[in-house]
């Protein structure tokens, strides 16, 4: 957990802290949701997201037919 201080006029202050009275949240949850809001808007990351990647083209031993000889029955 990362700490952010911000300084700002008391107008700000007060602006701040009834937005996040009007949205029923703590004015710490009302910031964060506005950075992350925006963020979203404007399609800011600070990373990529990793995708699992999966090669169709190789096999999965698990579903090989190998099994299947050993199951027939011996007549």
């Amino acid at each position: 957990m990362k700490s952010l201080f911000i300084r700002c006029s008391q107008e700000t202050y007060d602006l701040a802290h009834a937005l996040a009275k009007k949205e029923d949240r703590s004015l710490n949850k009302q910031i964060i949701h506005m950075i992350h809001h925006v963020a979203d808007q404007k399609n800011v990351v600070t990373s990529p997201k990793e995708e699992a990647v999966v090669d169709i083209n190789v096999p999965d031993p698990k579903w090989g037919l190998s099994g299947l000889a050993e199951t027939k029955k011996q007549d």
